[in-house]
This record gives structure tokens, C-alpha cells and sequence, in this order.
């Protein structure tokens, strides 16, 4: 984000990290035996065909890639085993007398450098006390010839179901191609229910909350168009680019009640208003680096403890922009899919900058990965990118880039240079909106702001966005 004041006071801290040890495996010579178990795997694996660029896949199948063997997990076009591990994992049933074994994944196991200490409730056991329960699965009900999009989640005949891909209503049931049994629960938290998330809404309104303000509105007051709050932002331990891997947040001042309250006002928010709240991760100077798998899973096992902390929230934002950081796109695809593996529903969007290549390729590269929902270009703090004619013109681009759905408009509204007025920013919508009508929506920097103006952005842009 960009109006990044310095004022953070000492507060209520929620410093969760992951501090993990790490192990020392042993070094052991192999046996004729394991030698020849070794050699018969592989001529086992080598039956299987090579993955295909493109190639569609459904749950079930085997391929050889790069040398190593991968079972699909779910249904997908044709993502790269290595990098798509949400929807691959390596298959070590070759020979001829095993099968994959449960966990023979790249799972960690209990007490492995990859788990925080509430690491062993990585995963509800069938029966155990994390599995739904009836109600859980409070979703719309399926409409006949309603679009959806992929990540959707609806109810039909009495079950969940998730939307693999877009699709312009097709029964759950029958088209199995677009749609999955969605289960209502995730691995469980601290409090021992279920990890979940709600998805998005159909269309986003979307405001930051930046955690600076010494009494800024309790999260239950926002203005009820905001269908989609960012809790601005968490940072990395050690500063940019991060030093373990692990990110802390830090609620905003409580002049209102507004930290006292957070937990309530959080689960306030998602289950009688029908908001989505999400954790934004960076903002400016704090980029982060993944160069390894055992930063990326400490970052993720310090997001699972804020969602613990939270008592829940529905999505992370990658606004890890501004830094100048380049991307590890590949440890971030795994980061997204991991974080929606094991809080089902779980969303992932990101600000990019709106001229930026680099952005442009990573959002692109993510969302063709099915690691991320959205992409919402930042159009305020810089020269010309306020103007209506470059937002125009920009969000043509980025449509053709990712698709309409996939698109949200960042405004600002403030009375700064390079920022919009209201009277300018309706207009802009309106323009956008009539050239590409499955725009995902719009957010704004940001909501202190707009709530000293009175609402102008909730109330003028909202319901244009969501009628």
C-alpha cells in the first residue's frame, strides 16, 4: 500500500512465529536388498506416460516428470507436478507390491522443522472431532443458470460443492469437471474446531485497515457496503525480506474498543454480517524473500497462528510490492495452495502495481496455478495513475491477462496528489464496468479515511459494485 504513516504505537502484540527445530537426518549405506527395491521402483515408475504441458489430468493419474513419478491429487489442466502441489504429489507406489500410503506425500510430519506446536492437528483424523458438523455449511444454494467462478462455494441437494473452474451454472452433481464436494471443515485450531474459511462474495467491495490509528471504527462498525475488510498489514520478523520466514501482526489502537474487542468483532463480522476479513502481508518497504521450502512453511505455519489467534479469517493479500523484492513465485504458489489445502476456502489476492511486468507475470503465473483469486491493481500515488483514461486502458490490460473475474480496481480517495474525489472515482467504475460487467469488483485505501469523508467510497461505489 502506499499512505504508510509511522505512527504504531505499543500495543495488544499477536507476535506469532514459528520456532521450529531442526533435525539432522542420518546417513546410512543401502543393502543389495534396498538396491534392488530401489532399481524395481524405478522400472515400475518408468511405465508411467510423461507429463504433458496442457494436458488435462484427473484425480488418479500417474506421470513421470523430470525423472520422479506424481499422482494427481484433483482434477487440473495440466499444472507442473513441482509446482502445482496442491493438485500433485509424488507417488511412491511404483513397484508392484505398494500403493501410495497415506501422508507419503511431502507432508511434514509431527515434530519436523515444518511444524509450529500446534503442528500435530495438522489434519482431522476420519471421526475424530474435527468433522463437520451439521449446519457447518452455511453456503448459498446452488442457482440454475447462475454464473460462478472458480472458488465458489455453494450448497446442493444438502452438500458442499466447490467450483473448480468458472462455469455458467452447471449442476454440481453432473459436471464434475467444474465442481468438487467441498468439506466443511479444515484441520482444526487451537479451539479444536475446524480451520475454515467462507470464500469470496460474488462481488467485492473491499477496503484496508490500516493497524495505525489510535481509535480507528471496531470492525463491526465499518460501513456495512464493505463486503471485504484487509487487516493492514503484517510484517516480516527481522524486517524485509524476512529473516525465518514467520510474520507477526499487530491489532491498531483501541481508542474505540476497536483491539479490545477485535476477536469478537472479527467473528461478528463473518458470520452475522457475511463479510470476509483478510490478513495483508508486506506493505511498503516490507518485501519477502522465499528462498527455501523451510522459510516458505514457517511463513505459513506463522499465518495459521494468527488465524488461531483471530479466532479466523478468510484470505491473505500479498502486498509484497512495494519493496522492490522480486517475487519467489514458485515458494509462493506453494505458500497459496498450501494455505487453502489446509484452510478450506481460503482466498489469495494481491495489489500489484498496475504498469509493473514483473507484477503482471507473477499475478498471471499465480492465478494460471490456481493459487490466487484476484489481482487488484493499485490506480492512486503516482503520477497519471488516478486519471480515468489510464485506468480505463490499464484495466483492459489486465482483463486480457487474467479475465474479468479475476480483476478487482484499487482506488484512493483522499485530497492528496494523484488520488481521486468521489466525483471522479463513480464515473471511473461506471466506465471499467461497462466495458468488462464481470469485473470482480473494487476496493479502496483507504477505510480511516473514507470514514472521515463520511463513507463517500462505501456508500457512492459500493452498491454500484454489488446491485
Amino acid at each position: 500500500m502506499s499512505l504508510h504513516l509511522s505512527k504504531i504505537a505499543p500495543k495488544l502484540s499477536l507476535l506469532l512465529v514459528a520456532f521450529t527445530a531442526s533435525g539432522l537426518g542420518c546417513l546410512a549405506s543401502s543393502s543389495p536388498e534396498e538396491l534392488e527395491v530401489d532399481q524395481n521402483e524405478s522400472a515400475a515408475c518408468a511405465d508411467f506416460p510423461e507429463w504433458q504441458k496442457d494436458q488435462p489430468y484427473a484425480a488418479g493419474d500417474i506421470v513421470n516428470y523430470e525423472g520422479s513419478a506424481y499422482i494427481a491429487k484433483y482434477d487440473n489442466p495440466g499444472y507442473i507436478p513441482t509446482v502445482s502441489t496442491y493438485f500433485w504429489e509424488p507417488y511412491s507406489g511404483c513397484s508392484d507390491s505398494s500403493e501410495p500410503t497415506e501422508g507419503s506425500s511431502s507432508e511434514p510430519t509431527e515434530g519436523s522443522s515444518s511444524e509450529p506446536t500446534e503442528g500435530s492437528s495438522s489434519e482431522p483424523t476420519e471421526g475424530s472431532s474435527s468433522e463437520p458438523t451439521e449446519g457447518s455449511c452455511s453456503y448459498p444454494q446452488w442457482q440454475k443458470d447462475q454464473p460462478y467462478v472458480a472458488g465458489d462455494i455453494v450448497n446442493y441437494e444438502g452438500s458442499a460443492y466447490i467450483a473448480k473452474y468458472d462455469n455458467p451454472g452447471y449442476i454440481p452433481t453432473v459436471s464434475t469437471y467444474f465442481w468438487e464436494p467441498y468439506s466443511c471443515g479444515g484441520s482444526p485450531g487451537d479451539d479444536g474446531r475446524p480451520r475454515t474459511a467462507r470464500g469470496l462474495p460474488a462481488k467485492v467491495v473491499a477496503g484496508y485497515y490500516p493497524n495505525w490509528t489510535d481509535a480507528p471504527v471496531r470492525i463491526r462498525d465499518i460501513n456495512s457496503n464493505y463486503n471485504v475488510i484487509y487487516l493492514f498489514a503484517a510484517k516480516p520478523f527481522g524486517g524485509s525480506p524476512g529473516t525465518t520466514g514467520a510474520v507477526y501482526w499487530e491489532p491498531p489502537g483501541d481508542g474505540k474498543g476497536a483491539a479490545t474487542n477485535l476477536k469478537d468483532d472479527i467473528e461478528y463480522a463473518r458470520t452475522t454480517q457475511d463479510r470476509r476479513i483478510i490478513l495483508t502481508v508486506g506493505g511498503e518497504k516490507n518485501g519477502m524473500s522465499f528462498p527455501t521450502r523451510a522459510k516458505s512453511e514457517k511463513f505459513v505455519n506463522s499465518v495459521i497462528g494468527i488465524y488461531d489467534s483471530l479466532g479466523g479469517f478468510d484470505g491473505l493479500d500479498w502486498n509484497t510490492f512495494e519493496a522492490d523484492q522480486a517475487p519467489d513465485t514458485s515458494e509462493m504458489i506453494w505458500i497459496s495452495q498450501e494455505l487453502k489445502r489446509r484452510i478450506p476456502g481460503f482466498v489469495i489476492t494481491a495489489p500489484p502495481a498496475p504498469w509493473n511486468s514483473r507484477d503482471k507475470t507473477f499475478c498471471k503465473e499465480m492465478v494460471d496455478a490456481g493459487a490466487m483469486d484476484y489481482a487488484a491493481p493499485q490506480y492512486y500515488d503516482g503520477p497519471d495513475l488516478a486519471e480515468q483514461s489510464y485506468i480505463v486502458n490499464s484495466v483492459n490490460e489486465w482483463v486480457s491477462l487474467l479475465g474479468p473475474t479475476h480483476v478487482v480496481v484499487g482506488f484512493g480517495l483522499a485530497d492528496r496528489q494523484y488520488y481521486m474525489s468521489i466525483d471522479e472515482a463513480i464515473p471511473t467504475w461506471n466506465q471499467v464496468e461497462s466495458n468488462h460487467p464481470a469485473l470482480r469488483g473494487v476496493f479502496d485505501w483507504e477505510i480511516h479515511v473514507d470514514e472521515s469523508k463520511g463513507w463517500q467510497f462505501a456508500n457512492g461505489v459500493g452498491p454500484l459494485v454489488t446491485d
